[in-house]
């Protein structure tokens, strides 16, 4: 990945209370006080980044991304400090986002955290669902909650997370209701199975569509073997009963054009790593009465091996109806040994383009990249920011970055990680080490707001893995 060379300093003037002053330089720095009390941050010149808490008073730092996670459970089954897998959804200058807090080795989590900002970004307020771990307290190894996704209902002023939570011979896909993004209502039980999987939830907003104010929730369910949908007309009050959408996908991701057309983007895969397959959308005219299946590409991927991270599909439109999908695939290096971010595009969600590659690095690069969260534009078409992982297979570290384009080739990028991260840093899972299987980023009042995991060195056993957000302005 292309940076500029940083010198990082940490000048400790002031301690106590495991409260320090850290002082950049005169160059640029990349600064970590996350996880470490209440700091004072004071940047330098140059161009500098900053990882903070909530509570730290930073000044000075071009870009600050906060620690939006705090794992405040004690249950032997999960992996303290630790927290996974965000998602965000924007409506005005509001951004609400969810993530894993405690996340266990054998799936799934404690229980979901969220946090709300009301001014694009800059500042937070955090939350936990309610219910979402059946009242366990603390949560026990049967009870775990998973997969958290956000969306909005413009016409019943209504914040949705859905969630899956696992039970030892069953699961439930759960939606919290919020009004203000901060107090959640105990969770709707929408759906229950032995094994269902990797839900997501989306709302019709639409000013012309036929069917706004209608809600979706698209998920895996493994014990049928088949895609399900269902949808909401209340704000999540009620759901409809399952529909057969498609035989089994992974990863669905629905998102809604203008006319009101529903396209769900999910992974049709070969083989239990998943590194080959296709990459499919089902659509819908009717609001999810029928779908149509279509093939958008096939997917051919590399092992990310140490980390757990699935070639799963990150989608969104824009305000003409454009659809954009991105996935981690490996066809455009050498043998296929590394993975880099391609983007797909339809006018219509029935034809799509070719899949091509994003520019984040060179295709002779030793670095490899996953994890994606893709957002468009409301007001721009054509505009996209894009969230992603990165991997160096030199020093066996991870990163975070986050890229802007105005026409998809040419791609604007910035590093949000303080540090790279040696796989030790983060929680174990089934398949490896995790931040999670995705990561989200928001269009916010001419700012995008990603949000990401970061980790620091443990201490004393304990890890320091938490979700962070930062807001930086949107390309124009």
């Amino acid at each position: 990945m292309r940076r500029a060379t940083v010198i990082l300093v940490f000048l400790i003037l002031v301690s106590s209370a495991g409260a320090a002053t850290i002082h950049g330089s005169k160059k640029a720095d990349r600064l970590q006080s996350a996880f470490n009390g209440t700091d004072r941050v004071n940047c330098g010149a140059g161009v500098d980044l900053a990882a903070a808490d909530l509570g730290d008073k930073v000044s000075g730092c071009e870009l600050v991304a906060r620690r939006l996670s705090v794992d405040l459970y004690k249950n032997s089954d999960s992996q303290h400090e630790s927290a996974v897998e965000p998602d965000s959804f924007s409506f005005g200058s509001t951004v609400v986002s969810a993530f894993q807090v405690g996340r266990r080795e054998n799936g799934a989590a404690a229980n979901i955290g969220t946090a709300v900002s009301t001014d694009a970004g800059r500042t937070w307020r955090r939350a936990y669902l309610p219910g979402t771990t059946v009242n366990a307290t603390p949560p026990g190894p049967e009870v775990g909650a998973s997969d958290p996704s956000v969306a909005y209902d413009a016409v019943h002023g209504s914040w949705l997370v859905s969630t899956l939570a696992i039970e030892r011979n069953s699961s439930h896909i759960y939606i919290a209701r919020s009004t203000d993004g901060r107090s959640w209502s105990a969770p709707v039980d929408a759906a229950v199975g032995p094994i269902l999987d990797k839900e997501w939830v989306a709302c019709d907003n639409g000013a012309t569509s036929p069917y706004r104010g209608r809600c979706y929730l698209a998920y895996s369910d493994d014990d049928k073997n088949i895609t399900v949908s269902q949808f909401s007309t209340d704000g999540g009050a009620t759901w409809s009963p399952p529909l057969r959408a498609a035989a089994i996908l992974v990863g669905t991701q629905p998102v809604i054009r203008p006319d009101g057309t529903l396209v769900v983007v999910a992974g049709d895969y070969r083989g239990e790593e998943a590194l080959a397959g296709s990459m499919v959308a089902l659509r819908s005219t009717d609001g999810a009465a029928t779908f149509t299946r279509i093939v958008v590409s096939d997917l051919q991927a590399a092992s990310n091996d140490p980390m757990r991270a699935i070639s799963l599909p990150s989608a969104d439109v824009d305000s003409n109806g454009t659809i954009y999908a991105v996935w981690h695939d490996c066809r455009f290096r050498a043998s296929c040994a590394r993975n880099d971010m391609v983007l797909a595009t339809s006018a219509d969600g029935t034809t799509w383009t070719p899949p091509v590659r994003i520019p984040l690095a060179a295709t002779g690069s030793a670095t490899s990249f996953f994890i994606p969260g893709l957002a468009a534009d409301p007001s721009r078409p054509g505009h996209l920011s894009l969230v992603y992982a990165y991997f160096h297979a030199g020093s066996k570290t991870l990163g975070v970055g986050v890229a802007q384009t105005r026409d998809g080739k040419s791609w604007n990028l910035r590093r949000l990680d303080p540090q790279a991260m040696p796989t030790n840093w983060l929680p174990h899972a089934e398949g490896g080490r995790m931040v999670g299987d995705y990561f989200s980023v928001s269009y916010t009042a001419d700012r995008i707001v990603p949000v990401f995991a970061l980790a620091r060195a443990p201490v004393n056993g304990r890890l320091r893995e938490g979700i962070f957000a930062a807001s930086l302005p949107a390309l124009r």
